[in-house]
């Protein structure tokens, strides 16, 4: 987050500390799972594409088995598909494992939770909550029976 602009994500951001000090948190437990998969390091990263004018907010913490992924994302037009002003703001956590059939088809979504959010702080603390649902789901179960749940599995 060091490398970017809270205002690519909330455009008309004021007063930057208090969401930034909650995505701070929500990055702190991102890196306690990561930590916990033996990959330290996971962090809130922009998905900004040069010349954009928005942006969105992620955070990743996987090893091969299984990934957590949080991400805030700007509402998309449901007509046109595109990127439209915020708000709302979305939040989406994903726990989902890497397709195993012959011809790999990505990921494979094995919980998911979502939200809409009409501010930058509450969107903050959305991302937040979806952070502490990650970090419990990723110590609920050893990580390798993630990819038991997966219906999707070999499939053609």
């Amino acid at each position: 987050m060091s490398e970017g602009d809270l205002r690519w994500v909330f455009p008309d951001l004021v007063e930057v500390g208090p969401v930034l000090a909650v995505l701070r948190l929500a990055e702190a437990r991102i890196g306690r799972l990561a930590g916990l998969l033996g990959r330290p390091g996971a962090g809130l990263v922009f998905d900004h594409l040069p010349g954009a004018p928005y942006a969105g907010l992620s955070a990743l913490a996987e090893l091969e088995e299984v990934s957590f992924h949080v991400h805030v994302s700007l509402p998309r037009d449901p007509h046109r598909n595109v990127v439209r002003p915020p708000p709302p703001w979305q939040v989406d956590g994903e726990i989902s494992v890497r397709c195993d059939a012959i011809r790999d088809c990505g990921r494979h979504e094995i919980e998911t939770v979502e939200s809409a959010h009409d501010t930058p702080l509450d969107a903050a603390d959305g991302v937040l909550a979806v952070a502490g649902w990650l970090f419990d789901r990723g110590r609920a179960e050893p990580h390798a029976s993630w990819r038991k749940r997966d219906v999707l599995s070999r499939h053609r």
